[in-house]
């Protein structure tokens, strides 16, 4: 068997993991979450819109992915990663130049959001995660936690960057910025590094599926496991998926200058990083819902924290650490007791639950902020919602050890 350096050097490996890591960092998961907190105020002057409407945007982005991601994860399992993420990276910057244009009109800036993931949902982890599983078996924990860091150099550089180009020229160029950056690197970097490996490569999918581990997508939701991962997952992810993209509003609301809530956002991404690593690194190491529980409920102090109004540094911190753990647990968790043979439609099912939990939660802070005044309700509900979820996965057991037998047709 290859150990760490072994599978990182092997062929291509180390270039998909860079890639992937581009892709991830320049993607639908990240740019949103990231950056519309830094767009919120100024939207909020120009065309006077409430933070529901703004967060709204959030929402309808993760109603196309709800629509797509089946798709996405189809097309993916038929053809490959790179295409798809190709398509959908080029969807992607447009979505962002769209965003530029917007006039006032919410119905605009509405379908705006859900157009652009519609056609971007190939940027999410449900390609990149099933890029790294093709190449990476012993280590394959720390190679989706290296890739899906990206998540945290776009929490780490895009605030300060943005804030101060929003600053000189305005939020529309910030907007044009993003899709640039799609174009000029994320895409590039995915057309020159990222490689089908070979025995997965499209002219022999149909050959080596029939030696592929894991179930059906009917065997997967059959399961227990399948549903426990739904439940869980979204009492985690609506709570971080709320409380990012209203960290600015809500460090402002709460007396910091927007220079000021800019550099905590980014000490956000430095945890993302960090906890994205480290969840890999234990993920090869220990139980999966057991990592789960250690990385997943400390950020429910963070919460408290920021509820009332103390040591903000360290309530960000802790909310890194969950925002850089919860995309390796899901496709790590999918992996282990799924299997490869159908991940990317099964990840995909697990994604729209994952979206929908993400859709939900900026927009429900931003609604009770608007009628009371405050961010304290959500985030006391969020400090409960961040004990439960990762509770309920402990119920999902040992890994499997096997997987029903399959005659070379067998689907």
């Amino acid at each position: 068997m290859t150990g760490t350096t072994g599978e990182f050097r092997r062929d291509h490996a180390w270039r998909i993991v860079l890639a992937a890591w581009l892709g991830v960092a320049l993607g639908l998961t990240a740019l949103p979450f990231y950056t519309l907190g830094i767009f919120a105020k100024p939207l909020a002057q120009e065309f006077g819109w409430s933070r529901a409407v703004i967060q709204s945007g959030i929402t309808f982005s993760m109603l196309g992915v709800v629509c797509s991601a089946w798709a996405v994860g189809w097309l993916i399992d038929r053809f490959g990663v790179r295409p798809v993420a190709l398509a959908s990276q080029a969807g992607l910057a447009l979505g962002f130049l769209g965003l530029s244009a917007q006039n006032g009109s919410t119905t605009l800036w509405h379908a705006n959001w859900f157009l652009f993931a519609l056609v971007g949902a190939g940027t999410t982890p449900l390609a990149w995660s099933r890029g790294i599983a093709s190449w990476f078996v012993e280590k394959r924990g720390l190679a989706l936690g290296i890739a899906l860091s990206g998540t945290g150099a776009t929490a780490l550089l895009a605030p300060p960057l943005l804030n101060q180009l929003i600053a000189s020229h305005g939020w529309r160029s910030g907007y044009v910025a993003v899709a640039a950056a799609i174009a000029l690197v994320a895409m590039p970097a995915v057309w020159l590094l990222f490689r089908e490996k070979p025995d997965t490569g499209s002219s022999s999918r149909q050959a080596s599926a029939a030696s592929s581990d894991g179930l059906t997508v009917g065997e997967a939701l059959r399961t227990r496991h399948f549903w426990l991962m739904i439940v869980g997952f979204w009492a985690i992810c609506s709570t971080v998926a709320g409380l990012i993209p209203n960290l600015m509003p809500m460090l402002t609301d709460g007396g910091l200058s927007a220079t000021e809530a800019a550099g905590y956002a980014s000490l956000l991404g430095l945890m993302v990083m960090a906890g994205r690593l480290l969840a890999g690194w234990l993920l090869d190491r220990l139980w999966g819902p057991l990592v789960a529980l250690l990385l997943l409920t400390p950020p429910a102090a963070a919460c408290l924290l920021l509820a009332w109004q103390q040591w903000p540094g360290l309530a960000v911190m802790l909310i890194g650490l969950t925002a850089g753990a919860e995309f390796d647990l899901l496709a790590y968790l999918c992996l282990r007791y799924f299997g490869t043979r159908n991940f990317g439609q099964i990840y995909a099912w697990q994604w729209v639950g994952f979206s929908l939990s993400t859709g939900a939660g900026p927009v429900a802070f931003a609604l009770i902020f608007d009628r009371t005044g405050g961010y304290q309700l959500a985030l006391l509900t969020s400090a409960v919602l961040l004990v439960l979820g990762p509770l309920l996965l402990l119920g999902l057991g040992r890994y499997p050890t096997s997987w029903p037998a399959r005659t070379a047709s067998g689907s």
